[in-house]
């Protein structure tokens, strides 16, 4: 089922109506029995001090700086820094300007495929090593009153967008809403940039200047006015303008000079509408646009009802709130794994632009956006039918080496000052004491000094004792590590800021859900507290949580998480490690088990589904990966997947079994379901087999446990050989035995 989608953009996965029709019935409205409930709303735990944060939002509206603002949604770059990084809606892109006499306000930007730019190839692959698209201000919204003090603020912070407001420097009073502004909703796949103008006006700016500007001579009865903006690059943009006010003139725009326009019918309050004409179907896109203007979205809501995940497929929806003329044809962009899973609701057109890191966006009609996953991801905590795959042999050799892991210092390997490496450390203890208990079925010396070593390390971090406490953030509202407070903002990779949460978090959720599987009734409320602080940090599902922003890391419209926190980006956010993103939802789905929580159990197979397939889609690369340009998918992963660019690296090291291993951690019961054998097989036989007998070091480790779906023998061999064997800080010799047996070929 998974096969074809990958190598044809316009793909879908085929599902029944009658199947369609059993997850979403016939609901338009309402989340009576939503999956997205609170996990809590009461005051993070008293182990948490509070602290203010040393970074502070900026220029976030009034009525929303009471409200948790996000750290890690696409837009972040507006409250951040000067707020003039630039931001990407997809297919355009977006930036607040305020340079020079002409250029200031909206900056628009769209990059077609031919002017990507291109890094060098560079061995093993001979694929080049990144691309960008440079942000070119093809278009832009200002007004005449504006100067370079104007001011930009923005609010309405949600899952699919925010609103950004222009207004010039002398239009308010301190802490007042402007008088004069315009007003700009900005969300995830608009085909529409919508300025909603008051009594300003109009100038209309290009840096690639205006070639032409030509009034559409039709007349419309429904008061609208169409200018075609010609620009230097060959590429039209349309603009739409529609005054509110009954008896105001329609909009008279004229070219000032080459690079502005400007309005000769003076202030306007009203709509005006920019969108792109793609090369080579201007006609049908033209004639799309006409029947679409006038109407657009201001957010995006997403529903998950329980009955979307009661059976063993999933579905989610995605309901457009729109403004403006309903009864034109609203339309929106999608992206390619979306297209698979989207059900007939909605019908494609054909008006098709490149986004920047992700393949063809088609736009779409309708505002009910209803994605249907025929099989929901259920994984547990060993590999399915391992008992099927494993020789008593290779349980006995497992057997002796779990009696010396269990020797080791749990302590030493988990007390450190880095969340991320102490999580990694009970991990793999935890997957340990897992092995020891539910495959060699050891009740008896073993298991109780596995599982009291492991009780004891992770106490430290439930009771908040370790050598950089959590505390509680009351600037942006999350949990963060007091060591970036104190040492600096790249202190712990950048956790203090926000950054790799998802990663950081996802290893201590997994352990504490082993711990509760083997041990339900060890310090029972106290466990349950702490994780679930969490999860409400890093996945809070719920607006009823006033302590924690909705979802920090994962993106619904992407279809999985980001890093990057309150850092300001030139690029955008940026994602480098799938796999422990994969961890995450997998950590989520095992803890609503086994805590009795079935709505996190739920919400943590359906995220871990929606990123298979994002994953599949735009990270992990086969041949015919149509996502990516064909120069770049000889590199099998895509290194760090920002919003803008697309580079081959990693931010520790330039080793290739770094950059493409990093996609392999941790070997969990989940990876699998990720990294398809062919997959696996093209990266190995393309890129690793000629490195890895180079390796000498715990990379190699990481190399073998995913040689393993190709060669469980060979990979047995290695793990099994005498003498020592360089591992991963997050693996022992006895998972590695016991997962590489447990595959099944």
């Amino acid at each position: 089922m998974d096969a074809g989608p990958r190598n044809n953009y316009l793909a879908k996965v085929a599902v029944p109506t009658s199947d369609q029709d059993a997850v979403f019935g016939y609901d338009e409205h309402g989340t009576d029995g939503s999956i997205l409930q609170p996990i809590s709303t009461d005051p993070p735990i008293s182990i948490f001090a509070n602290r203010a944060h040393v970074v502070s939002p900026a220029r976030v509206r009034a009525k929303d700086r009471s409200r948790p603002i996000p750290t890690n949604k696409f837009y972040g770059n507006l409250v951040l820094g000067d707020s003039h990084a630039p931001i990407w809606t997809h297919p355009y892109g977006l930036r607040w300007d305020s340079n020079g006499a002409d250029q200031q306000g909206l900056a628009i930007s769209h990059i077609d495929d031919n002017l990507k730019a291109f890094g060098s190839a560079e061995p093993p692959s001979e694929a080049s090593r990144y691309y960008i698209n440079p942000f070119l201000v093809s278009i832009g919204l200002s007004a005449m009153e504006f100067d370079a003090q104007h001011d930009m603020t923005v609010g309405d912070f949600g899952e699919f967008g925010c609103t950004m407001v222009l207004s010039p420097a002398s239009g308010r009073s301190s802490g007042d809403d402007p008088k004069a502004f315009i007003r700009v909703p900005i969300v995830r796949g608009m085909a529409f940039i919508t300025g909603v103008y008051q009594d300003l006006t109009p100038r209309i700016f290009s840096n690639i200047l205006v070639r032409t500007l030509t009034k559409d001579p039709s007349s419309r009865s429904d008061g609208w006015v169409k200018y075609r903006v010609l620009i230097e690059d060959g590429i039209t943009w349309l603009l739409y303008a529609k005054p509110d006010r009954a008896g105001d003139p329609p909009l008279q725009l004229a070219v000032r000079s080459q690079g502005r326009i400007e309005a000769t019918s003076g202030k306007f309050t009203g709509l005006i509408q920019i969108a792109k004409l793609p090369v080579g179907n201007e006609v049908d896109a033209e004639n799309l646009y006409e029947r679409s203007v006038g109407v657009y979205a201001t957010k995006g809501d997403l529903v998950v009802q329980k009955k979307y995940v009661s059976g063993t497929s999933g579905g989610y929806k995605i309901n457009w709130d729109l403004t403006g003329n309903t009864n034109q044809e609203f339309i929106h962009f999608t992206l390619p794994h979306q297209r698979q899973v989207l059900t007939d609701s909605i019908k494609a057109t054909s008006l098709i632009l490149p986004s920047t890191t992700k393949g063809k966006m088609i736009a779409y009609t309708g505002s009910t956006w209803r994605l249907h996953e025929p099989k929901r991801l259920s994984v547990g905590f060993l590999p399915e039918d391992w008992s099927k795959s494993v020789t008593d042999a290779q349980l006995d050799k497992i057997r002796k080496q779990a009696a010396q892991d269990v020797d080791m210092n749990f302590d030493q390997q988990t007390n450190l000052d880095s969340m991320y490496f102490s999580g990694k450390g009970l991990a793999k203890f935890a997957l340990l004491c897992l092995v020891v208990t539910d495959v060699l079925k050891d009740n008896g010396q073993l298991q109780q000094q596995c599982l009291d070593k492991l009780k004891q390390s992770f106490a430290r971090f439930m009771n908040n004792k370790q050598m950089f406490p959590l505390v509680y953030d009351t600037t942006w509202k999350g949990l963060v590590s007091v060591q970036g407070l104190e040492h600096g903002a790249l202190s712990d990779f950048g956790n203090t800021w926000y950054n790799d949460h998802h990663y950081h978090y996802g290893y201590f959720i997994h352990a504490a859900a082993i711990i509760r599987h083997l041990d339900p009734q060890w310090k029972a409320n106290d466990l349950t507290t702490f994780v679930n602080s969490l999860l409400r940090d890093v996945a809070n599902p719920s607006t009823q949580d006033p302590f924690f922003p909705v979802f920090r890391s994962f993106d619904w419209f992407m279809g999985h998480s980001w890093s990057q926190g309150i850092f300001a980006s030139a690029d955008g956010k940026d994602e480098e490690s799938t796999s422990e993103d994969i961890n995450l939802y997998y950590a989520i789905a095992l803890w609503g088990k086994v805590a009795n929580q079935p709505e996190l159990e739920q919400m943590g197979q359906l995220m871990l589904t929606v990123a298979r397939r994002s994953i599949q889609s735009y990270f992990l690369l086969e041949d015919d990966n149509v996502n990516h340009p064909k120069v770049f998918i000889g590199n099998k992963v895509t290194g760090i997947l920002f919003e803008n660019k697309v580079d081959h690296a990693t931010y520790f090291s330039s080793r290739i079994e770094c950059i493409q291993g990093i996609q392999m951690i941790p070997a969990t019961p989940a990876l699998p379901l990720v990294r398809r054998r062919e997959f696996v097989r093209q990266e190995w036989d393309q890129l690793l087999a000629a490195r890895v007998g180079q390796i000498e070091d715990g990379w190699k480790s990481i190399l073998m446990m995913n040689y393993a779906m190709l060669d469980k023998n060979g990979a047995w061999s290695y793990f099994a050989g005498e003498g020592p064997v360089p591992l991963d800080d997050g693996m022992t010799r006895t998972w590695a035995l016991f997962y590489v047996a447990s595959q099944h070929q």
